[in-house]
């Protein structure tokens, strides 16, 4: 925060929030006086640039919630959007709130494609918004990255040649970004071009050695890698995704879903009872949420069908995994392993079929 305050030095209205944040984290240090201290520049800040009403927010200040509700949580998109909104209403032509309003209908609209109803890009808002605020914001990598989102597999760009041109402009532009990178190593691991997508993974990984995010997407690839090769086991690429892996979870060990991953290449690796005790581990930790915990059963079920051969104890944790609710797409995974267990069986000796009736029957009383 103290670098914040150097960003905007011949402006001190660009620095209310950080002195806000300030105060904030003084207060809660129990540093009154430096909490004070902060809220007399707020305070001087107001006065001297003050609001257009009292109903109003600060620029800054609207700026700041905005793009926080945006980052904060999908069920504060729609509240994003329409701050985003407001704020055109009262300056249509300013590139930040054009870019916050198209990034928020991008987002809204994902929502959407995750239910199976994916918005056709003729008949897309957020691209339309996008393309304007390409214009206010031609330099900007993310809006490139976003439009060859919107563009991928459209119907009337069967190749995505448009969605590749987009995306290559994205990586040319900001080739250190680490989001610019991992949505575009994406959109090329969606192409099958993971050659291409680890050396791009690769190239940031000189920049950003500590980044979990980046060494999860590396082992990623290498394992699709593997299986474009009818090689999943490939003991040079299990390898490196096990490295890979490994090195994530050092750096990030509160984030389980790749975790779990690496129990899976254990077992792969023909080390089972490390993966057993991976597993073991990782169901210990406290305050597992409802979809890190939805997660577990599934992979865990994996591990003990595809890898151990138990049928009946995978199918018990599939049920346990879609006994938690729709938390998570893993849902999804349960019902449809537990489908195939009863499309292989004469006699549903699983009592599957009971436990997808109790869910039809959930859905009716709503």
């Amino acid at each position: 925060m103290q670098l914040a305050k150097k960003e905007h030095p011949d402006d001190d209205s660009n620095v209310i929030v950080t002195y806000g944040n300030l105060a904030w984290v003084h207060s809660l240090m129990g540093s009154v006086t430096e909490a004070e201290t902060y809220i007399a520049k707020v305070n001087e800040i107001l006065r001297a640039f003050p609001a257009p009403s009292p109903a109003e927010l600060h620029r800054e200040v609207q700026s700041e919630k905005a793009w926080s509700l945006l980052k904060f949580s999908r069920k504060t998109y729609i509240r994003a959007k329409e701050s985003f909104l407001e704020a055109l209403q009262k300056e249509p032509d300013d590139k930040e709130w054009n870019t916050g309003f198209a990034f928020s209908l991008f987002r809204l609209e994902g929502l959407k494609i995750g239910r199976y109803k994916r918005v056709a890009v003729e008949e897309s808002p957020a691209v339309l918004q996008l393309k304007k605020a390409l214009n206010l914001d031609p330099d900007n990598p993310m809006i490139h990255v976003y439009l060859g989102l919107k563009c991928y597999k459209n119907t009337e760009n069967v190749n995505n040649t448009e969605a590749w041109q987009y995306m290559t402009q994205a990586l040319t532009m900001a080739p250190d970004n680490l989001s610019v990178v991992l949505r575009v190593a994406k959109f090329m691991k969606k192409e099958q071009r993971y050659e291409k997508a680890l050396e791009v993974l690769l190239e940031m990984l000189k920049n950003a050695p500590e980044s979990s995010r980046l060494h999860h997407e590396i082992a990623n690839n290498y394992r699709w890698k593997a299986m474009q090769m009818n090689d999943l086991n490939n003991p040079e690429l299990l390898g490196l995704c096990i490295h890979h892996l490994e090195k994530g979870a050092s750096l990030n060990p509160g984030y389980i879903y790749p975790q779990l991953e690496l129990a899976l290449r254990y077992a792969d690796h023909k080390q089972t009872a490390k993966a057993e005790q991976k597993f073991t581990e990782l169901f210990a930790l406290p305050d597992l949420r409802p979809a890190d915990r939805q997660a577990w059963h599934r992979m865990y079920g994996d591990f003990k069908q595809y890898r151990l051969g138990s049928e009946k104890s995978a199918v018990e944790h599939y049920k346990q995994g879609m006994m938690l609710g729709r938390v998570s797409t893993e849902w999804i995974a349960c019902r449809n392993r537990l489908t195939k267990v009863l499309q292989r069986g004469i006699r549903d000796i699983y009592e599957i079929r009971t436990l997808f009736d109790s869910f039809r029957n959930e859905n009716k009383d709503d």
